[in-house]
């Protein structure tokens, strides 16, 4: 009987020990994950359309600074609220959507483009944000009536500041009633998404209150 139990327990304990390794390397594979899950770093999209900073009037000049045309720009901020640096962000618009009547139709004139990052002295289709920061992203402009290509068909255009411009489809919304989506997405970050309710109504105002108060508002 002694013989037997002894054999017993030389093949329990090689099992037991087994065991007893597999649980502490899934326990650590856990621990590590939530580390990193904590460690990393998240980003947020958000629009302030009544801060100057975000939203503000300019003006087109010629290179020999020759006034062209007055114009609005609206961005949105790409935040890192995470504890790491955000790499290789990248912001596109992904959807937008038309309301007709009572509902929100898919408007299939529009594709997956990247917008542009804000005041950068070259086109940057991506970047990196550190922790607890943001960058602007510019979402659009709009180009008082007597500019260039400003118009389309007696309606004045709302643009979107897109990195490429393609042969086919949109990037400038008519006036209408419209949900867009965004999303920001990077090397070490989850993608996020933002939809962003646009109501422009054509009409172009040289003060920006009059403008969201009587042609354009986001939410």
């Amino acid at each position: 009987m002694y013989y037997i139990g002894n054999q017993n327990s030389e093949i329990l304990i090689p099992i037991i020990g087994a065991c007893i390794a597999f649980v502490t390397s899934i326990l650590a594979l856990i621990k590590d994950f939530i580390i990193s899950y904590i460690d990393s770093p998240k980003i947020i999209i958000e629009i302030h359309p009544y801060d100057k900073r975000d939203c503000h009037k300019t003006c087109y000049k010629t290179e020999s600074g020759q006034f062209v045309a007055w114009v609005y720009y609206f961005r949105v901020r790409i935040k890192n609220i995470g504890w790491d640096t955000a790499e290789y962000v990248e912001v596109s618009l992904e959807e937008v959507r038309r309301k007709d009547k009572k509902d929100y139709i898919i408007d299939y004139d529009f594709i997956p483009l990247n917008l542009k990052w804000s005041l950068w002295g070259e086109k940057r289709l991506e970047l990196s944000i550190p922790s607890g920061t943001y960058r602007y992203c510019d979402l659009g402009h709009l180009e008082e009536p007597s500019a260039f290509a400003a118009m389309e068909n007696g309606l004045l255009l709302l643009k979107f500041d897109v990195l490429f411009h393609p042969n086919i489809g949109r990037t400038s919304l008519l006036p209408g009633d419209y949900k867009i989506v965004l999303s920001a997405f990077g090397k070490n970050v989850r993608s996020t998404k933002k939809t962003i309710c646009i109501k422009w109504s054509g009409k172009w105002h040289d003060d920006i209150d009059a403008l969201y108060k009587d042609s354009l508002s986001f939410e």
